[in-house]
Order: C-alpha cells, then sequence, then structure tokens
C-alpha cells in the first residue's frame, strides 16, 4: 500500500543521523548509542560510509574481548561491511523488503556518495501503521505471519543447554515457559552475552563456571507477548515503540503456539501490499 501511495525513504529516514569514525573505539560508539537511544550507527572514513556498527556487533564485540579492553576495540573491527545502502527516493516497500530477507535493522540513505540519513525498522514499522490504507489491507494477524511450534526452555533449564540451542538452530529468542506451557520470560542472546559473554564460546565449553548458571537466572522475566488473534497492524506498532526484537505468541488459553519477530512482520506486510 505504501508504494501505491508513492512514500519514499525521504519521508521516513532520519536526516542528520549520528556518526562514528572507523577508527574511534567501541567505548565512544556505546556512550552515543546510550545517550541518543539509537542502536545503529553509520561509520565514515572521511566522508565515505564504510560500514554500520549495531549495538548487538558491539555486544558481541565485548564478548570476545575477554582481558583486552573492549573500549579501546576500533570501530572497524566490529562494524559490518561492505554495508547495504538505500537511496532516497526507494519505496517503502522495497527498502521494507530488503530489510527482511537480509534480516537488517537500519539502511543508511545515500544520494550521489553523501549520507543524507538512515532508516531503522521502527522508521519502517511505524510508516506501515500510520499509513491511511492500513484498514483496507486483509486482516492480517499473528497466528499468519508466525514461526509456529518454536524451541522453547524451562526456568531450570541449565543456561549451557539453552545457549547450544540457540546457536545450533540460529535462533535470537528462546521462549521460556512453565509446566502449562505458559510464559515465564524469554531468553535473548543480549541477555546471554550481557550475563557469560560470547554464546558460541559458552556453549563449546559446556561448563566454563564453577556455578552452573540457569535460565532464570538470566532471563529477560517480564516479557511481552501477544494473543494468535492480534492484529498485525497492532504488533508491528508494539515493535516500532517498544523497539523488541521478537515476541511469543499465545493460544487462547495463554499457552506459547509461536514466535513473532520484526522480520516476520515486514515479510507478511510487503506481501499483502
Amino acid at each position: 500500500m505504501l508504494e501505491h501511495q508513492g512514500m519514499k525513504l525521504r519521508d521516513v529516514m532520519r536526516p542528520g543521523t549520528y556518526t562514528i569514525a572507523d577508527t574511534d573505539g567501541l567505548g565512544a560508539a556505546y556512550a552515543m548509542m546510550t545517550r541518543s537511544r539509537i542502536r545503529h550507527l553509520p561509520v565514515m572514513r572521511a566522508d565515505r560510509i564504510v560500514g554500520i556498527l549495531s549495538e548487538r556487533d558491539v555486544l558481541a564485540a565485548r564478548a570476545r574481548a575477554g582481558g583486552r579492553a573492549w573500549t579501546l576495540i576500533p570501530v572497524v573491527e566490529a562494524m559490518q561491511g561492505p554495508v547495504q545502502t538505500a537511496g532516497p527516493d526507494d519505496s517503502l516497500t522495497e527498502a521494507a523488503g530488503r530489510m527482511a530477507v537480509s534480516k537488517i535493522g537500519a539502511l543508511p540513505v545515500v544520494e550521489q556518495g553523501r549520507l543524507l540519513g538512515i532508516a531503522t525498522v521502527s522508521d519502517v514499522l511505524a510508516a506501515e501503521v500510520r499509513d491511511a490504507m492500513m484498514p483496507r489491507r486483509p486482516s492480517l494477524t499473528a497466528a499468519d505471519a508466525m514461526t509456529p511450534y518454536p524451541f522453547a526452555v524451562r526456568p531450570e533449564t541449565l543456561l549451557v543447554d539453552a545457549v547450544a540451542i540457540m546457536v545450533d538452530h540460529h535462533v535470537r529468542h528462546l521462549p521460556v515457559v512453565d509446566e502449562h506451557s505458559t510464559i515465564s520470560g524469554i531468553l535473548s542472546d543480549r541477555d546471554v552475552r550481557s550475563a557469560i559473554g560470547d554464546p558460541s564460546a559458552y556453549a563449546e565449553a559446556r561448563s566454563p563456571t564453577p556455578v552452573q548458571l540457569r535460565v532464570r537466572d538470566v532471563m529477560t522475566r517480564s516479557a511481552a507477548y501477544v494473543p494468535f488473534d492480534a492484529p498485525l497492524v497492532e504488533i508491528a506498532k508494539r515493535f516500532a515503540d517498544d523497539r523488541i526484537g521478537a515476541m511469543p505468541v499465545t493460544d487462547k488459553f495463554g499457552a506459547l503456539i509461536g514466535m513473532i519477530s520484526y522480520v516476520d512482520v515486514l515479510r507478511a506486510l510487503v506481501a499483502a501490499d
């Protein structure tokens, strides 16, 4: 619908975005992210964009650093590059499709080699919600876009076993359920990195600490979740407003039946267009 209305990236991008030099330290980058409440920084070399640094990249580099002072690690060692960029006149539908396929959280907007701004997943989802044509879309719900029968763990599961599931199956979020499959929380790779460092190394070591951590020691307890019949437009708004990456989906009895991510929402909305 957005494409039919002629909406472009220039309509939703954040102009004059914060940037970081590739030679700057990760400490400076993370301080900028925290202070400005942003999760992505275009990385510059002189006046040319050479990469993009996400909060996830910083946490991953911090986990890999071990005894090294992670704040002094140059941004160039942690950034993602070469970076995918978009033009200001690219349609939102096209941009949403690229984000969904590539599973990226932001697109720097470039014109004639000059960085104009950045468009994040939250910006695109917010535009989808604001779209005046949204009420005339098919009434899509969480059940239409979710991944059914996701991997799940119990609060008492050993953390090393939960991390092994995440690493082996390339998932970033694990719902945590009780004996009735009711949501108790969620375990994200951000939770894992904050607690024990690099998930891959932790899973390979199997027992890196004297005390065996349990999922309950690390998980996020106040996890957001949605019922299976929640309208997709409302879910898109929650992702845009709350800046979360994924949520469990429950049946009418409150039991876990799926997981839905911002990528799932983008794919479904693009397909509906």
